[in-house]
């Protein structure tokens, strides 16, 4: 049975966002992302804007995928069935919108594996750079980026058979 998990290789943030600390880690064969994100702003962010970019294994030649709109941001965050349900439901304090919380502790974030491949079949063919700029209004608050791929290994299954 072929299994799927993502390795996570870099973030970062720009202006208003923070990463005070951030770690990969690994338990099994899965990888989280752990640490402390602070937005230093109190504006309503209501729009994201992701830029999905494909690059081949290495992560080296990379090209534009697609971009995503997102706006009423509220009540796609509290969406159990979305691809970045994983994600966002790992923040403590909740993210809640408006952003009223300084620092959200990250604890073993991920994305949803199953809800990816549903969505692009192909996606463990490649290496992912996401690109999230945050929105208030048009007033640009500041922005996110993930790189990460998708790894699928053989997953060995226990016979319950007794002989």
């Amino acid at each position: 049975m072929l299994t799927y998990t993502v390795r996570f290789k870099k973030f970062e943030v720009k202006p208003n966002f923070t990463v005070d600390y951030y770690s990969i880690d690994r338990y099994k064969d899965a990888q989280y992302m752990n640490g402390q994100i602070s937005i230093y702003t109190k504006q309503l962010i209501n729009k994201v804007i992701a830029t999905f970019y494909r690059c081949d294994l290495d992560g080296i030649n990379c090209e534009y995928f697609q971009t995503w709109k997102l706006t009423d941001i509220c009540p796609k965050l509290k969406d159990p069935n979305q691809l970045w349900s994983r994600w966002y439901s790992s923040f403590d304090p909740p993210m809640q919108y408006p952003v009223n919380k300084v620092h959200y502790k990250v604890k073993n974030a991920t994305v949803d594996i199953g809800a990816l491949l549903l969505w692009y079949p192909q996606a463990t063919d490649y290496q992912w750079k996401v690109l999230q700029n945050v929105y208030a209004d048009d007033i640009f608050v500041g922005s996110y980026t993930v790189e990460a791929s998708i790894f699928g290994y053989r997953k060995k299954i226990k016979s319950i058979f007794k002989p």
